[in-house]
């Protein structure tokens, strides 16, 4: 699979990687569109500062389900993805605050984003009806 890394600040690639493997609870996503915010800047300038290198950034997306897991989503359904992995105990999930969680609990701190072909995603949402 094609993916975007962030090699080390400022330097992007473009790179084959393994394909993803979902984990029980995720769906594979093949990824149409990817929203860069500041975190993404921030991993590119190399001042984001709970991460290391190399890394593909996007943790704002769109797709097609490609393999749908034990959800109630179909192939080829279009959905996005929430980066925010509630964890259920910490003060953040407790007071239903997603963007203050800690940073294990936010999709965008791992190491597969969403700058690649497809994603394993634990919290894809249908935003369209089944085709």
């Amino acid at each position: 699979m094609k993916a975007v890394v962030c090699e080390e600040p400022y330097r992007l690639t473009i790179a084959t990687r393994p394909a993803p493997v979902r984990a029980d609870g995720e769906a594979l996503i093949r990824i149409r569109r990817v929203g860069l915010c500041g975190t993404d800047y921030h991993i590119f300038a190399g001042k984001h500062p709970f991460l290391e290198y190399p890394r593909v950034m996007g943790h704002e997306l769109s797709g097609v389900v490609e393999v749908p897991g034990d959800s109630s989503l179909q192939p080829g359904q279009i959905v996005t993805m929430n980066p925010y992995l509630p964890c259920g105990g910490c003060i953040a999930c407790r007071k239903a605050s997603r963007i203050a969680a800690p940073p294990s609990t936010c999709w965008a701190y791992t190491p597969m984003g969403a700058c690649a072909s497809s994603c394993p995603c634990r919290s894809p949402r249908s935003s369209m009806p089944p085709r």
